[in-house]
């Protein structure tokens, strides 16, 4: 390891922070809250100047997945650098050295790249590996069903959502990382449950905002969205729902990037819950 390269130790989390809040437009209760529940379970990939760190990348476990074989992968998260430090390849540094890792140690990395950076990343080997489409519908009364819903735990929404989706490659998540993003729901104001109607049990997690809600996943097909978007809208209190949908399941729409990959294991792989 470079000698101004090195993981974050846990009283780095003061110097974290601040990095996170010169970067991005979280809330500090929410930066603290992420360090406070995941810290001991990622690796902080820290760039230092002085022994102090100035760049960040946060590197989580996952494994891309098909039913028949999983590959270790690691997604890469929350990445920045103090902006009076920019531009001078810390933050460059820090992904050809996780890369290095990477090819040492066979296994792929991932990321959502924030809109304007897809040229950045792919100069650094990532290519793009799948996309979303954007599904949205009003109220729609002459298709209701007769829904129930529940509020489920992460280990139960987890079981759900590896059940739904590898019969396809996708991302299989640790419990402890969905755990994470039904906590960080929670804390956006959202909820994740279960919808069970025609005698089948799907799964949601959404967060409305104002009058829409925002579902992140959900295991439900358009046409099943559309005959249970009363229900839903009703019990969330919104107007309409907008859910990203693997586009694979989804025709027609706006797309929007859901991952870059380096180093695949497999491609077209349906990644999600890869907190936006």
């Amino acid at each position: 390891m470079q000698p101004n390269i090195r993981f974050a130790f846990e009283q780095d989390i003061p110097s974290l922070v601040d990095i996170w809040k010169s970067c991005f437009p979280d809330p500090e209760e929410y930066i603290r809250l992420f360090y406070r529940e995941n810290f001991n379970r990622i690796r902080i990939l820290v760039y230092t100047l002085d022994g102090k760190p100035v760049s960040m990348i946060h590197l989580m476990d996952a494994s891309f997945a098909d039913g028949l074989q999983n590959d270790p992968v690691k997604f890469i998260y929350a990445v920045g650098t103090i902006p009076s430090l920019r531009c001078k390849g810390y933050m460059r540094t820090l992904l050809i050295y996780a890369e290095e890792c990477a090819k040492k140690d066979g296994y792929g990395l991932f990321l959502k790249p924030s809109q304007g950076m897809e040229d950045y990343y792919s100069t650094l080997g990532f290519v793009e590996d799948s996309r979303f489409r954007i599904f949205t519908s009003g109220s729609c009364p002459d298709c209701g069903k007769d829904v129930s819903f529940a509020l489920i735990s992460a280990e139960e929404y987890n079981h759900l959502r590896d059940n739904a989706f590898s019969v396809r490659p996708y991302v299989k998540w640790p419990d402890s990382h969905i755990r994470w993003c039904v906590n960080e729901n929670a804390f956006c104001g959202g909820q994740t449950i279960s919808l069970t109607f025609d005698g089948n049990t799907h799964f949601l997690i959404g967060t409305p905002d104002e009058d829409v809600l925002r579902i992140t996943e959900t295991d439900l097909s358009p046409e099943q969205l559309r005959s249970v978007s009363s229900a839903v809208i009703n019990f969330f209190g919104v107007s309409r729902l907008e859910a990203f949908l693997p586009e694979y399941a989804l025709q027609e729409g706006p797309t929007v990037i859901s991952s870059l990959i380096f180093n695949a294991p497999q491609r077209r792989t349906y990644a999600n819950l890869l907190l936006f």
